[in-house]
């Protein structure tokens, strides 16, 4: 609830002060007076859009300050800490500022528990504390949305749970919708990338060759394209060091000589040479060996080397025709490949997609009849309390029915919501924007917030009537007086009223009074007690506080106390 509002500077307010308690809180005053302004300052708390002109005239910023009162385990505490804003906890409740700056230049700014927040953080804080009802929310009320979310509270968990199951499903359906138009969409697209991907493995898997194929076949070409001269290098270097027939003195023999010079030479020094020299024979045999075998693999390959030259060629081939090295070919091709098993049986894919959508939606369909029927049964109930509420606010005949019917599925579900009413007797049921005067929608209004906290019980909620009462008055404007003292037995509720017999219902009225100091209108809230509630009364009854105006004032009250 709310708990303190401190204002400066705002309109006709230089500063007041508004001390809320619990039940029903009426304000009153003069036509003029400064009421606009004083709930201004409450709808600026709730983060409504500030209007530079409303600062006072030579302040440089309007100020308003309030203190909410919420239960310490209510969930919208970890909203506030998520905002960076802080709180006192006393026992079983806690205690949040809110404040809101308005310069008469440029942006207006919002706090939260002394944090600075954005003004659509403020009001998403706000709208947990506070409900807001005014000639203008009138018009919200005949709002389908607006009585589908009112008619969704006042369901309580089973329409939440039922709600949570069509939000899952439609998701669903709307992913299963877009991947199968995203394929579709993508499907000649697919198509072409896919006889590209198959051009492609099929131009490489014909040659089928393999990674630095080409290079190995250069270098074979390039040896046996200069065999002869390997050769005669081969067998000259095997013949200089193991001897031939054109060789005499080849190195090998040179070195068993030196061996058997050495082998009865009786030094330790001259047998480490002997042991190396032993090396050197064994070492001059391996290399002659290799040099041999080497010059006869040298020996001419025609047949070899003409597969070589046709195996290049088609390389080369293949390369001109793709325009990449042969290596990349073969790494594109292996790519392919894969793209190829993505995308491999598109009427299969496409199958799989429909029947995607097909299960969705029945499944969809299925949430949306469960969720129909939940808002159908609250909307019984709703229906049945609005209509007892309804002969005690003067509409003994009215017939006040909720309607739920199927229509094309949304975020919200796949119905529609109205409340219809049907204000006297013989009248055709008609949604409340259209059969409904503006008196009689204040007290079907009232009649359905009543329903609402009495289903919900929501202590720690304030409920704002701006002149809901306009229109109205005698024994509708008594009931409606009565309604809101008992919608204050749940809630807080505070009340700007123009109607005595409304006034006399609250437990504590408040007059916003104007005067006039140094020739500038200045307007301060005063709290009224005793003679000047009855004198209060009695101005809002006649204009004057004559005695007979006094005397029926008093009466009023004294009523209002016993009916409470």
């Amino acid at each position: 609830m709310i708990d303190h509002v401190t204002i400066r500077n705002l309109g006709v307010i230089a500063e007041a002060e508004l001390n809320l308690g619990e039940g029903l809180t009426a304000l009153t005053g003069e036509t003029g007076a400064g009421k606009t302004m004083a709930v201004t300052s409450l709808q600026l708390l709730l983060g409504e859009k500030a209007d530079a002109s409303r600062v006072r005239a030579g302040a440089s910023r309007a100020e308003i300050e309030g203190t909410f009162v919420v239960p310490a385990d209510s969930p919208i505490l970890e909203r506030i800490s998520d905002a960076g804003g802080i709180y006192d906890v006393d026992g079983e409740t806690a205690e949040v500022i809110v404040a809101r700056h308005v310069p008469s230049q440029g942006r207006s700014r919002a706090y939260v528990g002394g944090h600075s927040v954005p003004t659509a953080v403020l009001r998403e804080i706000a709208s947990s504390f506070v409900t807001v009802h005014g000639q203008s929310d009138q018009i919200r009320l005949a709002s389908p949305a607006q009585q589908r979310a009112a008619l969704d509270e006042y369901g309580g968990e089973a329409i939440a749970r039922a709600k949570k199951a069509w939000s899952g499903a439609y998701a669903a359906h709307l992913r299963a919708r877009e991947k199968l138009a995203e394929f579709e969409e993508g499907a000649k697209e697919a198509a072409q990338r896919r006889l590209a991907f198959e051009a492609l493995v099929s131009k490489v898997d014909a040659v089928r060759p393999r990674l630095g194929e080409d290079t190995e076949l250069r270098a074979e070409a390039r040896r046996l394209e200069n065999s002869e001269q390997l050769y005669a290098a081969y067998s000259r270097a095997a013949a200089l060091l193991t001897g031939s027939d054109a060789i005499d003195n080849p190195a090998s023999q040179a070195v068993s000589e030196a061996l058997r010079a050495l082998e009865e030479i009786d030094d330790p020094a001259v047998a480490e040479l002997y042991e190396r020299l032993e090396t050197v024979a064994a070492e001059i045999d391996d290399v002659g060996a290799e040099l041999a075998n080497l010059a006869r693999s040298s020996e001419a390959q025609p047949a070899r080397l003409s597969e070589i030259y046709s195996r290049r060629q088609e390389l080369a081939g293949l390369r001109k025709e793709l325009g990449m090295d042969l290596d990349s070919a073969v790494e594109e091709a292996e790519r392919a490949r894969e793209e190829l098993g993505k995308l491999s049986d598109p009427e299969g894919r496409r199958a799989g997609l429909k029947a995607r959508v097909e299960e969705t939606h029945a499944a969809m369909l299925e949430a949306g009849k469960k969720l129909r029927a939940q808002r159908r049964r609250a909307g019984k109930a709703l229906a049945s309390r609005v209509s007892q509420e309804l002969p005690d606010l003067s509409l003994p005949d009215a017939t006040f029915e909720v309607r739920v019917e199927e229509v094309e599925p949304g975020a919200s579900g796949a119905d529609a919501v109205a409340f219809l009413l049907a204000s006297h007797r013989g009248a055709p049921l008609a949604p409340l924007g259209q059969g409904a005067s503006g008196g009689e929608l204040s007290r079907v209004m009232l009649a359905v917030e009543v329903s609402l906290a009495q289903k919900l019980s929501e202590g720690s909620h304030t409920f704002l009537f701006d002149e809901i009462d306009a229109g109205i008055g005698g024994k509708a404007a008594t009931a409606v007086g009565r309604r809101l003292a008992q919608l204050a037995t749940t809630s807080q509720v505070i009340v700007v009223t123009h109607l005595a017999q409304v006034a006399a219902f609250a437990g504590t009225q408040d007059a916003v009074v104007k005067e006039t100091e140094d020739g500038r209108a200045r307007t301060q809230v005063v709290r009224l007690e005793g003679e000047e509630r009855v004198r209060e009364l009695a101005r809002m009854l006649s204009g004057n506080e004559t005695d007979v105006a006094r005397a029926h004032a008093a009466e009023l009250l004294r009523a209002a106390f016993v009916a409470r």
